[in-house]
């Protein structure tokens, strides 16, 4: 596992999810000044769903780096996901027999984020916490 050196940022990032994004950021040309992006797509009853992919930073994302002894790479996370995603584990997973294949964020706040969590003030960032 990977962990970052942002304090208020504890995710860890697995070797397969580190490799899996090197490959692609060193063998995808198209992906040139692009990075890779961790972001809530969507909520539903059983907390947030979560979408990954390759893109440009902007003015407000978080930088996160992560680094092994001899190579690093950088997530970038929008200020919203960044507040609700301080705690979990990256992973990528390649399942041929079952046919799954992707990056898999499991968020260990997950349980707080389920049903109309947003009715309770506290859980739901002002706006100086984005």
């Amino acid at each position: 596992m990977f962990a970052t050196n942002d304090k208020n940022f504890k995710v860890d990032l697995t070797k397969a999810a580190f490799n899996q994004i090197k490959l692609i950021a060193d063998n995808d040309f198209t992906l040139e000044n692009h990075l890779f992006r961790l972001k809530i797509g969507g909520k539903g009853c059983d907390g947030f769903t979560y979408d990954t992919g390759f893109s440009i930073k902007n003015n407000k994302d978080h930088l996160i780096h992560f680094e092994s002894s001899d190579e690093s790479i950088t997530i970038l996370i929008d200020p919203f996901t960044y507040y609700y995603c301080k705690e979990g584990t990256l992973d990528y997973i390649l399942n041929p027999r079952t046919q799954e294949d992707g990056f898999i964020f499991t968020n260990k706040n997950e349980s707080l984020y389920a049903g109309k969590f947003f009715k309770e003030e506290a859980l739901v960032p002002n706006e100086n916490e984005l």
